[in-house]
């Protein structure tokens, strides 16, 4: 199994508006009204692109309800799939202001997504420079960096994010499959037992120790691990392979 490809991601962020604005303090009740439809769920992604659109050229002379309009838009954009929008909105929100940790952060998604992870690693440094007690931010940049090979800088910042936020599986699920790419099977495993204790639903999580037992020789530990697996997505196609190797 390639460790890689199971590698944790977290999505872009979206900053919620003061409510004050949808009152209509700052800005017009209709540009409060377009706000809301661009940032409300139940509103079909393109309608909400739309009325992002008309926030940003009705804002007027207000750049925090600009900035707030660009970065839910970037975060649509995002999720439809158009990453050359997302990141020339999350763009302009630099332009406009150049300590938003969140435009740099959520660029920097953009940019490893495309496999791009020069610039990945350049925002989430902007990123972490801005706000250095972003557990993400220092958990994706780990991930850029492991997407290089860069091993040690990739555990370096998994650790720092797992510093920074004690309870999130993810951190400990990236630096596991960086300790298994090092060679380093029993911190792998400790790492893999930690995320399954704040995770328990993770499949994923399972197949990885589980694949890691099997390499140690240990059949027993490997089939209830893929059988966890198994219970959590019974349909998972490498859980289901690993089983019969080892043998139900």
């Amino acid at each position: 199994m390639s460790s890689a490809s199971h590698r944790r991601r977290f999505l872009s962020h979206a900053i919620l508006v003061l409510a004050g604005l949808l009152a209509g303090e700052g800005a017009a009740q209709p540009v409060g009204d377009q706000l809301a439809a661009c940032k409300s769920e139940g509103v079909d992604r393109d309608q909400r692109i739309a009325a992002c659109g008309r926030v940003i050229g009705e804002a007027g002379s207000d750049e925090d309800l600009r900035i707030e309009a660009y970065l839910q838009r970037g975060v649509l954009y995002e999720m439809s799939g158009d990453k050359t929008a997302a990141i020339k909105d999350y763009s302009e929100i630099i332009r406009l202001d150049a300590s938003n940790s969140v435009a740099y952060f959520n660029r920097g998604n953009v940019y490893d997504q495309q496999g791009d992870h020069d610039r990945a690693i350049a925002d989430y440094t902007e990123a972490i420079a801005r706000d250095p007690n972003d557990a993400d931010a220092f958990n994706n940049r780990g991930q850029s960096y492991d997407s290089k090979g860069e091993t040690d800088l990739a555990i370096a910042d998994y650790s720092r994010s797992i510093l920074l936020e004690r309870d999130n599986p993810r951190a400990f699920f990236n630096r596991a499959l960086a300790y298994w790419n090092q060679g380093q099977t029993e911190r792998a495993i400790a790492d893999l037992d930690e995320a399954i204790r704040l995770d328990p639903r993770d499949a994923e999580a399972y197949l990885s120790r589980g694949s890691l037992y099997e390499e140690l020789g240990n059949a027993a530990a490997a089939r209830a691990d893929y059988q966890s697996a198994l219970k959590i997505v019974p349909d998972h196609p490498e859980a289901r392979e690993a089983l019969a190797r080892v043998g139900n």
